[in-house]
This record gives C-alpha cells, sequence and structure tokens, in this order.
C-alpha cells in the first residue's frame, strides 16, 4: 500500500503540472475531481490497511507511527490539504496554489 500512496501521489503532482501548463477553468475543474479521487483512494488506505500502525516502544508527546504506515497517512493529510487550496481556488476565494 505505500507503494500505491506514492504512486497516487505522483498522478495528483502529474495533474497539477498538466494545470500550471493550462490554467483554464476547464482544467481547474477535472483537477479538482482528480485530487478529490486521489484523496478518497488514499482515505480507503489509510483506514484500510492492515500492517502495524505504531512502533513498539512510546515517546511521550509524539505519534510513533511505523514508516509505511508513516507514508500513507502523511500522504493522505498532505493531498487534503491540497484539495482545500484547489476548492479555494475554485471559488475565487484564494488563488495561491495556482497564482505564483
Amino acid at each position: 500500500m505505500p507503494f500505491m500512496a506514492v504512486i497516487a501521489d505522483l498522478v495528483a503532482v502529474g495533474f497539477y503540472l498538466l494545470q500550471a501548463q493550462t490554467p483554464t477553468p476547464a482544467m481547474f475543474t477535472m483537477g479538482i475531481v482528480v485530487q478529490a479521487l486521489v484523496t478518497l483512494l488514499l482515505l480507503i488506505f489509510t483506514f484500510g490497511y492492515k500492517g502495524p500502525h505504531r512502533l513498539s516502544f512510546f515517546r511521550a508527546g509524539y505519534v510513533n507511527f511505523t514508516f509505511r504506515y508513516g507514508i500513507i497517512a502523511g500522504s493522505m493529510v498532505i493531498n487534503a490539504l491540497i484539495l482545500f487550496m484547489y476548492f479555494l481556488n475554485i471559488t475565487g476565494r484564494n488563488t495561491i496554489i495556482f497564482g505564483g
């Protein structure tokens, strides 16, 4: 599953670069749909992961994810934030994701 999460991230980055090349409203709409699908897929991966989620030792104040689960969970969080930024771009509230 971590490998599939990385592949999903590469697909999301590919669509972002495609949108950056051709910034039209149709591309932005297609991009938010693809980003929503990638985020949903990563959410399924996050809750469907059957391997160990935490390390055996405990440090106070830290979440001790295993490396594999950390890749999946971190990827899901980052893609969810990007999806929110896409939503802000589509509604016109903040164009920082494609404004640079």
